[in-house]
């Protein structure tokens, strides 16, 4: 599978390599079966579209997480929806990575922790707090 845009290249083959080239600039290669999760974002301000890959290496002496945004101009979406879908059918990637301790949910270190440096937070810090936490409650991405 191969898609071409100019200054962009996303090849998998029928092994599984997963290899994002952007002409000028940098290349990135995986696997497929590494992909936890592929989802395609709807328009920003911008007029472009973000597809998201989550490449995980959970195994090893040092796991990690990639992620992997690539613009997608509004001309090209319906390219990218599709080859969304084949990586669907064809390698079973998720459209959204399992992710326990996102499933747990947002929770607040209590008061009396021994994370804490300084506590109670001040108004300010508490209003921040709020603010992020909406903001992160209603991200989509």
């Amino acid at each position: 599978m191969k898609l071409d845009w100019p200054d962009f290249e996303l090849t998998c083959d029928g092994n599984g390599s997963l290899t994002f080239l952007w002409r000028r600039h940098s290349r990135i290669e995986s696997h497929v079966g590494l992909c936890s999760g592929v989802r395609l974002l709807p328009q920003g301000s911008d007029g472009l579209s973000q597809w998201v890959f989550h490449l995980r290496f959970p195994k090893g002496p040092t796991p990690g997480l990639l992620v992997v945004r690539v613009d997608v101009p509004p001309d090209r979406l319906e390219e990218a929806q599709q080859y969304t879908d084949l990586l669907r059918r064809r390698f079973g990637v998720p459209e959204h990575a399992t992710d326990h301790a996102e499933e747990a949910g947002f929770q607040r270190v209590p008061l009396d922790g021994p994370e804490w440096i300084a506590a109670p937070a001040s108004a300010a810090s508490e209003e921040l707090f709020d603010a992020v936490t909406a903001r992160a409650e209603n991200d989509a991405g």
